[in-house]
């Protein structure tokens, strides 16, 4: 027990010396992200109040929707902790710099096990408790459960977090017990490719268009009706819903039963992952510190093709364009998210085409050409989701080799504008893709494809020039994980602005969008008026896009001048 509370106070002592250096920039940070969160959680918590409000109006089945959405609730949780687990316990028991001092000392395994199970538990599950909250309040206030509901959902709760953070524990040990860390990340690849499959099948059983479809809405009750929530008995998140309901719902279960049951299995998780972890762990650390081959950054193909590519270019701007790309080749963990959101461009454009926009009681002119502008907005906002994970890093993926960069004769100017460059064409294509495959598919209007084609082309300028550029002004060279970089004060302040940025593009061509087809529908010329204000609004537009590209690069170029590594 005493080598557990050393371990934690050590921990805990860290994080408060870390707090002590923060200066302004630091408390921007946190006011920032402590304003958005809690944003977000008032929003959660409206939407869940009115969902069961309305819920508790409805005669019969009310209550049982709403039993069947806490059901929903308590699943997704527990599959997002089992996940969050997994991947915050390869870090904390494997990958952490400090492991290499704690395995030297002398602990106990058992004591590392439990010192390491209290901090990955903490890590990977307070973002889901803060953000569940406001689900359960909703429900306690909309039923008008007892203070009993709220002191049994501790209780529940606690358990629960138990028995998802042992089995995600125990999964990543035996993972990296029977895999060694080089091909542990194709077995990571392999799981995301099959995720995605079966994800793209999940959305196309549903048969979203035939909610759009005015010829079968007799039918959306027995669509719902049909669309099971897994209620297996062998489930703990069945169990939490099971143990709770009775003072939401006024069910007759055995709340004792199930309380007791979730109690003894997070116990019994617990236990066994000690016992695992005491006979392989040391083994499978070891197997952890291998290094990561890089068969396909070596491939002479692959290098033969990406130097007669980049030719043309001078050979500061070809070495660095050809180290960016080995970069990448060999970092597989980027894979798996790169084929996650190539699958879900592919729904995107998927579910554009089943569209019955044909049966809709509006105009179809009208509405396909809505449809048309709705989706440019939509397509900048994958593009910029794109950008934050690929493009924002780039700068800080430098790491502590930045160094030699900036004492070499390379210019940072040039470095920056080669990283613009590569990234550009990278968002380019998939955006084009994107907006040209779906206007065509839903008939819209040479002149809506046009407009979508020019303007998505120039809003990648200014997603790809704020990626860049917030990406130097916000670096950070020291991070175990480059996920890690996307989701800090950075990140957020890059999705801030290029969200607002594409905002305020669409809502300045809206205006001309609608005076044009206005003029179609009636059959009409535009007036002189109307010529002058669409010409303006859309050379504001521009000036908006130009200013997006040219001001973050040469804030990023004098941040990093100024940067002293």
């Amino acid at each position: 027990m005493r080598e557990i509370i050393l371990l934690l106070t050590a921990k805990i002592l860290s994080y408060k010396n870390s707090s002590k250096g923060e200066d302004k920039k630091g408390l921007l940070r946190f006011t920032v992200f402590f304003t958005i969160g809690v944003l977000f959680w008032f929003g959660t918590f409206l939407i869940f109040f009115r969902v069961l409000s309305y819920f508790s109006s409805i005669e019969v089945i009310g209550s049982l929707l709403a039993s069947k959405l806490l059901s929903m609730v308590f699943l997704t949780f527990f599959s997002l902790l089992i996940f969050s687990n997994v991947i915050t316990a390869l870090s904390t028991y494997f990958i952490s710099d400090d492991l290499q001092l704690l395995n030297a000392l002398p602990i106990s395994l058992g004591s590392l096990y439990a010192g390491r199970f209290i901090e990955n538990i903490v890590n990977s599950s307070w973002t889901v408790l803060f953000f569940s909250f406001p689900v359960f309040l909703a429900y306690g206030l909309v039923y008008k459960a007892s203070l009993l509901y709220y002191l049994t959902l501790i209780g529940v709760i606690i358990p629960f977090l138990l028995i998802s953070a042992a089995m995600g524990i125990i999964l990543i040990l035996l993972l990296v017990y029977i895999f060694p860390a080089r091909r542990l990340k194709d077995i990571i690849l392999l799981a995301s490719i099959l995720l995605v499959v079966g994800v793209f099948l999940f959305i196309r059983f549903l048969q979203p268009e035939r909610l759009v479809d005015p010829e079968s809405f007799y039918l959306v009750m027995d669509y719902i009706a049909n669309l099971k929530v897994p209620t297996s008995p062998l489930i703990p998140s069945q169990w939490a819903t099971n143990a709770i309901s009775p003072f939401l719902f006024n069910h007759s279960e055995d709340l004792l039963f199930f309380i007791l049951l979730l109690w003894s299995t997070g116990l019994a998780f617990v236990v066994i992952g000690q016992w695992i972890f005491e006979r392989i762990y040391y083994e499978a650390w070891s197997k952890a510190q291998e290094a990561k081959s890089a068969k396909l950054s070596r491939a002479k193909v692959v290098n033969h093709l990406l130097e007669t590519l980049l030719k043309p270019f001078s050979s500061q701007v070809r070495a660095v364009v050809l180290k960016d790309i080995r970069t990448f080749l060999r970092d597989t963990n980027q894979w798996p998210q790169l084929f996650l959101i190539c699958a879900l461009i592919i729904i995107y454009i998927y579910n554009f085409s089943v569209l019955p926009l044909e049966k809709s009681p509006m105009p179809t002119f009208y509405l396909q050409n809505l449809l048309s502008f709705i989706n440019l907005g939509l397509a900048a906002f994958v593009i910029s989701a794109l950008a934050v994970r690929f493009t924002f890093p780039s700068i800080s993926l430098e790491g502590k080799s930045f160094w030699i960069l900036k004492s070499s004769p390379l210019e940072l100017r040039r470095l920056m504008w080669s990283k613009f460059w590569v990234n550009f064409f990278c968002l380019l294509i998939p955006a084009e893709i994107l907006i040209i495959t779906t206007d065509i598919l839903m008939n819209a209007t040479h002149f809506m494809i046009w407009l979508s084609t020019i303007t998505i082309g120039c809003m990648t300028f200014g997603i790809t020039s704020l990626g860049i550029g917030l990406g130097a002004y916000f670096p950070r060279f020291k991070v175990e994980n480059v996920s890690q970089i996307a989701t800090g004060f950075g990140g957020m302040m890059y999705m801030i602005a290029a969200v607002s940025f594409i905002g305020l593009v669409v809502i300045l061509e809206a205006r001309p969008v609608y005076l044009f087809f206005m003029s179609k529908l009636r059959n009409l010329p535009l007036t002189g008026g109307e010529l002058m204000e669409i010409f303006m609004l859309l050379f504001i537009a521009l000036v908006l896009n130009i200013l997006a590209f040219i001001l973050p690069m040469k804030f990023g170029i004098e941040r990093l001048s100024r940067l002293e590594v």
